[in-house]
């Protein structure tokens, strides 16, 4: 099927594919990296307690919802930009 009888092209499935390879690489690899962080330094200056650990989580979800928010919106914007100029790049004067 081709885009003209209603099927999707093999760019829009690429480009659908990677949209959700990067949204969830950036919600996954921040909580990751900064309660790896958090662990390690729970490991060299922790007195007992979690509480690296607990504030590389925390930081890492707002951090992950953050890059996340932005990336969607981003690609909706884009995508609502050239609906709106159809398809046409806006010239230096239009913005």
């Amino acid at each position: 099927m081709n885009e003209r009888n209603g099927g999707l092209s093999f760019n829009k499935i690429a480009k659908a594919a990677t949209m959700i390879f990067q949204v969830s690489l950036s919600a996954v690899c921040p909580i990751i990296i900064l309660l790896s962080v958090g662990i390690w330094l729970d490991g060299k200056y922790g007195n007992g307690g979690h509480w690296f650990a607990v504030a590389g989580i925390l930081i890492g979800i707002y951090s992950a919802y953050r890059s996340t928010y932005y990336l969607i919106k981003d690609a909706f914007f884009d995508k609502e930009k050239k609906e709106e100029n159809n398809g046409e790049t806006p010239s230096k004067s239009d913005e």
